[in-house]
């Protein structure tokens, strides 16, 4: 079900780093790793968290950068499942090496 902005607000509170877009309805969020390496090791664990939930983020990669947009789909904006995946994908990347995002 489409949130409302009430209900995102509530729920952005419970994210850590990750940002409302205000073009779209999506949340974002952004990690540099520390090795290619890594960052494949992420990219293949967020994989299987998205098939696992058949709840499919946008991924860009760039070597060591890599960035996530959800938002769902067939509702054409935000639903708690793309709250449950960020909050599945904020755990899968804390036992990785990261270093800080530079803006």
């Amino acid at each position: 079900m489409l949130m409302n902005s009430a209900d995102i607000a509530h729920e952005m509170t419970s994210l850590d780093g990750w940002s409302l877009d205000q073009d779209k309805p999506c949340i974002h969020k952004e990690w540099v790793f520390d090795s290619f390496p890594t960052a494949m090791a992420f990219f293949a664990a967020v994989g299987a968290l998205a098939e696992s939930a058949d709840h499919h983020p946008e991924c860009l990669s760039s070597f060591t950068h890599f960035r996530i947009r959800l938002w769902t789909h067939d509702a054409q904006g935000l639903t708690m499942k793309d709250f449950q995946l960020a909050r599945q994908i904020d755990q899968a990347a804390s036992g990785l090496h990261t270093v800080p995002c530079e803006d």
